[in-house]
């Protein structure tokens, strides 16, 4: 009697942590599919803490319809197997936001992908996502010869992948406890609930992406994050001796890749905390950085952190250092800190009608000059690239923040209207209403 109490008080933490999430995460966000993973994470993780039975959680987890089979063979076992001392690895790649050029059968950047996660141990699952109605038959046919398990969602419900995704990586978790490193392969800031919950479990989260479009909140939640096409030339810094040689960068090399990378963080409106740039600084091909024991001085001894390497830069006046709120950022010798900063507090007063103006056209041009199939169109910071450059002329003075705001409020008021694949288009009467879409946003920045 005692145990089937426990396990009834148990049976009702799981609902009431969904909602809680659930909750928290809408009310902070005010955003339904964010707040559904973070829901859904928080589900997942309580049972996966082991404090309900096997058939308990079979029977609540059945969140995740048409579960793969190796989950299906685990979940009749009568109790999850003991962990290995080799430790194995698990493989999720959400294909719907990291998609890949397949050559007939051939797909290099996903041997890539394998190659990486033999390297660090034995991959006991590879599991893609997608509709894969859509994709090509070749390519699902080089995921199968490659070992991946090609499981089709469909998109037409919203957040069908998140969802699906989250609930079987953290089924994994809780079923094969040998599988210490977790692989998910996106940069959708969707994740990052799970992300946490993997690491509240003691697992090791790497995330492989495209560095130009991975969330910046994404990035910094993980162990380490991988950039997809340099992951491909070899040059990641988690290759096993026995696949590269460590690459070395001079300390010239080094900073100019701090720079670029600034840039980067600068221009996509990402953080340029120390971590944030550390990881971007890795992710640029264009440079062989692998960490602050790759950079080389002439009789000099190496940087023991990546804080003595950006001091020895500041020293030298090729970067400066500041610290707002508490944290500690990095700047470009001819910036503003205040007006650049993700925590600024400097308030520069509501955009002008004519300002409006100026930032609808900068989104017009981006949408204009962009390619309609490269991975980057529409999306949120493709478009602040754009707004950006009205700054860096004078044409918007103000902060990195109110910008983002200001082209947030095109999305709250339906200019910009979002796709499913988190991108965005502009509504197709907007010359023709113009004057009064102007009015509504002047309305909107009254104080």
């Amino acid at each position: 009697m005692v145990q089937l109490s426990k396990q009834g008080l148990i049976l009702g933490l799981g609902p009431l942590a969904f909602a809680i999430a659930f909750g928290v995460t809408y009310l902070s966000d005010r955003d339904a599919r964010r707040a559904s993973v973070t829901g859904l994470a928080a589900l997942s993780a309580t049972y996966a803490t082991g404090l309900i039975s096997t058939e308990e959680h079979r029977h609540h987890s059945a969140l995740s319809e048409a579960r793969y089979p190796q989950l299906n063979a685990s979940l009749a076992s009568p109790a999850p197997p003991a962990k290995s001392a080799s430790g194995e690895v698990a493989v999720f790649w959400d294909y719907e936001n990291v998609k890949i050029a397949a050559q007939g059968i051939q797909a290099p950047l996903a041997e890539s992908l394998v190659d990486y996660s033999q390297s660090q141990g034995h991959p006991r699952l590879k599991i893609v996502y997608s509709n894969w109605r859509r994709e090509k038959e070749s390519l699902v046919q080089a995921l199968y010869s490659l070992g991946f398990e090609p499981i089709h969602v469909s998109t037409g419900k919203e957040n069908a992948v998140d969802v699906k995704l989250t609930v079987d990586c953290l089924n994994t978790a809780y079923q094969y406890p040998d599988v210490e490193h977790f692989i998910i392969v996106t940069g959708d800031r969707d994740f990052v609930p799970l992300v946490n919950a993997l690491k509240t479990l003691e697992k090791r989260v790497t995330l492989i992406g495209r560095a130009e479009v991975a969330s910046n909140q994404l990035l910094l939640s993980a162990d380490e994050f991988i950039d997809l096409e340099k992951l491909g030339t070899g040059d990641s810094e988690d290759a096993t001796p026995s696949k590269r040689l460590t690459p070395t960068i001079s300390y010239e090399d080094a900073v100019a890749c701090l720079l670029a990378a600034i840039n980067l963080a600068r221009d996509q409106g990402k953080s340029t905390r120390f971590g944030a740039i550390d990881r971007l600084m890795r992710a640029n091909v264009q440079y062989t950085y692998g960490g602050v024991a790759s950079i080389t001085r002439p009789d000099a001894p190496p940087f023991t952190n990546f804080s003595a390497f950006v001091d020895a830069a500041a020293t030298a006046g090729q970067v400066q250092i500041k610290t707002l709120a508490g944290f500690k950022e990095l700047f470009l010798p001819e910036e503003d800190p205040e007006a650049e900063s993700e925590f600024s507090s400097q308030d520069s007063g509501p955009l002008t009608r004519e300002q409006w103006q100026i930032l609808l056209d900068q989104v017009k041009t981006a949408f204009q000059e962009a390619h309609l199939d490269h991975n980057s169109y529409g999306r949120f910071m493709s478009l602040f690239f754009y707004v950006r450059l009205a700054k860096k002329d004078g044409r918007l003075p103000h902060s990195n923040e109110k910008l983002k705001q200001s082209l947030s409020r095109l999305v709250d008021l339906g200019i910009l209207l979002e796709q499913d694949n988190r991108s965005f288009r502009l509504i197709a009467n907007l010359d023709e209403k113009i004057d009064a879409y102007l009015d509504r946003l002047m309305i909107v920045e009254s104080p």
